[in-house]
């Protein structure tokens, strides 16, 4: 089976419906698609129901459930397997063989009086008798049937059973999923937070899951499923899941509904084209989860002072019921279902909000050419900034760019102030940078000796004053030959020097060599008369 889920048919639950307008809120719909016919009939026994007019079977129970498949002898199906979803949602590193249990295949014979395939003329069909293996097996230790909890709370909620040619080709339309008796566990509720809780009409909302949320978004959570219910084209897998899936949930299984906190009073809302929701994701030892972010808009219907709950609606495309029994009144009831999350919003007048970025993480190394743009949303033209507290070493300009004075020090630096615009709207602003790494060692400047005060003479002591830039500890002076030079005092910038020359030593202009301790040093000429 080289793709387990090519036509994922079994979402035809989801093609043509419609997100039903809830108050305000902008109704949106998925256009059915026409799915060829399909390629075999089947029945269920021993245990579970197929679900009239889909590829969806339910209540199976492993051991006891018998699928039994009537194809069409021009579809050329030979074998039948089942696999885990993680052959639908796997990189592109993924086998689909690997997640098949191809110790426990059926096989297809032809019939020479059945007419209970879709051909329905004796000789046309080809039969398999497929009994649910009581143990589900591998090449993949992750693989199994029925699928974990934690892979139902990422959206993965059953198994597949696809129909293959002899030479392993799929036979598109045979697949079929199913889902365990067993499988009782609803996936955990979803979640969602806002960075923003107040603000005015028009602002943008930055959401995402809950930390250390261990519910996901796992109502539309197969990216093959989503594109088999659409009839569009499936995302191309990815060399790795980058710690989060391929593909986004499309923009229609999404919508935002505002209520008026403690009523059932809905006063905005609509498509959630902001949103994102990624699709779920198999590396072949990591499953990455639904991931959410993106921005929900203020509507224009709130009014200051009044406090809202906001509700994320997602298109259930899974057997499981909704985490909320209120969803359909919610969230609308033209789908099979919603799941839903929710946060409090409170309206304030029109005000300034700033939007991500509100923090970044730099290198140290990187610290010097470190460059960011701060973002509002809720402004009428053109936003002005004014910093007002925090680290000098970092810097907002009036048109919200960030940057740093120089090479920093590992550790944090904060900006903060205000926003306005031409409007008179205001608002505030917070900006936090994390410098890592190892500061790189400074650069101290070389010493050098500009000038020296004072004239030595041949056989007698005198002092001299050297001056200078970038003095260092310790300096000790040598001279011609029987000079000997002691410092009696030293700064930065000036050294007191007592020297004796040899009587023997003749007038001129000779050198002083000045070393310090750190290794450096600096020469001045000087006189002898």
């Amino acid at each position: 089976m080289t793709t387990v889920l090519a036509g994922a048919s079994a979402m035809a639950v989801i093609a043509g419906l419609t997100l039903v307008s809830v108050g305000v809120a902008t109704a949106a719909s998925i256009a059915p698609h026409v799915a060829p016919p399909a390629p075999c009939n089947i029945s269920v026994t021993g245990a579970g129901t197929a679900v009239p007019g889909q590829t969806l079977i339910v209540g199976v129970v492993a051991g006891t459930t018998i699928v039994t498949m009537n194809c069409d002898t021009a579809s050329g199906a030979g074998v039948v397997a089942e696999a885990s979803l993680l052959a639908a949602i796997g990189t592109s590193a993924v086998l689909p063989t690997t997640e098949a249990d191809t110790s426990a295949l059926a096989t297809f014979a032809p019939s020479a009086t059945s007419t209970a395939c879709p051909a329905g003329t004796a000789g046309s069909c080809s039969i398999a008798t497929f009994p649910v293996p009581a143990t589900f097996a591998t090449a993949d230790a992750s693989g199994v049937c029925p699928p974990t909890q934690a892979e139902i709370n990422a959206g993965l909620f059953g198994c597949a059973i696809a129909v293959a040619s002899t030479a392993l080709a799929p036979v598109l339309g045979a697949e079929y999923l199913i889902q365990y008796a067993s499988q009782a566990t609803a996936p955990n509720p979803p979640t969602i937070t806002a960075l923003q809780t107040t603000g005015s009409e028009g602002s943008l909302l930055n959401v995402a899951d809950a930390a250390g949320n261990t519910g996901y978004w796992w109502g539309s959570a197969v990216q093959a499923v989503q594109a088999s219910a659409a009839a569009t084209t499936p995302a191309v897998a990815p060399t790795t899941c980058v710690g989060v899936g391929y593909g986004n949930v499309p923009a229609p299984y999404l919508a935002d509904v505002w209520f008026v906190t403690g009523t059932s009073t809905a006063v905005g809302g609509g498509a959630a084209s902001g949103v994102t929701i990624s699709n779920d994701c198999y590396s072949g030892k990591t499953l990455s989860p639904p991931v959410l972010g993106g921005t929900i808009t203020v509507p224009a219907t709130v009014v200051s002072g009044t406090s809202y709950t906001v509700y994320l609606c997602e298109v259930n495309s899974t057997p499981y019921p909704s985490n909320d029994i209120h969803s359909a009144s919610i969230c609308g009831a033209g789908a099979p279902s919603f799941i839903d999350a929710s946060f409090s919003f409170t309206a304030t007048a029109k005000v300034i909000s700033q939007n991500l970025p509100v923090a970044n993480t730099v290198a140290t190394s990187a610290s010097s050419s470190f460059k960011d743009q701060l973002v509002t949303s809720g402004n009428q033209g053109t936003v002005s900034y004014v910093q007002s507290t925090g680290s000098p070493s970092i810097a907002v300009s009036s048109s919200g760019a960030v940057s740093t004075s120089g090479t920093l020090k590992a550790g944090a630096y904060t900006a903060t102030g205000t926003t306005t615009d031409a409007s008179g709207d205001a608002g505030t602003f917070s900006y936090a940078l994390a410098v890592t790494g190892t500061t790189p060692p400074t650069v101290k400047p070389a010493p050098k000796a500009l000038r020296v005060s004072g004239v030595a003479v041949p056989g007698r002591t005198v002092v001299l004053t050297i001056t200078g830039k970038n003095f260092t500890g310790g300096p000790k002076i040598t001279g011609p030959r029987g000079t000997s030079a002691t410092v009696l005092k030293a700064t930065s910038t000036r050294l007191t020097v007592r020297v004796k020359e040899a009587a023997t030593l003749k007038k001129g202009t000779y050198s002083l060599t000045i070393k310090f301790a750190s290794g450096k040093r600096t020469s001045i000429r000087y006189r002898v008369k």
